[in-house]
């Protein structure tokens, strides 16, 4: 299932993405209303659009790409390339942008770590479709939830990356010791359900340490 389509050209004297947003047309997604309990994502590639362009055209010092142009018919959107790989996201510079983006009053609802790229400035987000303006804490809790279990999917097999990553990730998010007396608790702590065994030391070792 293909959701978006993101597509590449050069200008002159830089580089153009083209995001296209598509229709959900998978039958996984009738189980959408599941996915809901935890956070209130889009489906519609229209409600997906601008969510991304409200989240994207946001006046803040978050880390994000800028919109060049949008078409709202045709669900389009060409915006910044940034330079970068998701392998050089490690857990501070996620922490530090993730408390950027929580400070500003936004939760990303797919906070999966491919949606994060990275360079020597820093950390980027690079999909925001799903991103809100709220003041529920819970949908924060959720994206720290979800970003933690796919970095454990990312270190599948590497105890001590996922380790270090919950480490840095612990000392540069600002709002952890909040995180850290809710994650055991309530809905958003469901998702440590998909934990890979292999990794549940390290997390029980993070959400304990004070």
């Amino acid at each position: 299932m293909v959701l978006s389509q993101i597509l590449m050209r050069e200008e002159a004297d830089h580089k153009v993405i083209r995001k296209k947003y598509n229709s959900f047309n998978s039958y996984k997604w009738l189980i959408s209303p599941l996915f809901r309990v935890f956070y209130p994502f889009a489906i519609s590639s229209k409600s997906r659009l601008e969510r991304e362009l409200n989240f994207l055209n946001s006046g803040n010092e978050i880390k994000k790409p800028k919109v060049y142009s949008f078409d709202t018919s045709l669900k389009e959107m060409d915006r910044e390339y940034i330079e970068g790989d998701v392998e050089y996201c490690d857990g501070s510079k996620t922490g530090k942008l993730l408390s950027s983006i929580h400070k500003e009053g936004y939760s990303l609802g797919d906070s999966k770590l491919d949606n994060f790229i990275c360079n020597q400035e820093g950390a980027y987000i690079i999909d925001s479709e799903q991103a809100i303006k709220s003041d529920k804490k819970r949908y924060n809790y959720w994206d720290v939830s979800f970003l933690i279990l796919s970095a454990a999917y990312y270190n599948y097999s590497n105890k001590i990356g996922f380790k270090r990553f919950l480490e840095g990730f612990s000392k540069e998010y600002i709002y952890w010791q909040d995180y850290q007396k809710r994650a055991i608790k309530g809905i958003y702590s469901l998702v440590f359900l998909f934990m890979p065994l292999q990794h549940l030391y390290s997390l029980k070792e993070a959400i304990s340490k004070r």
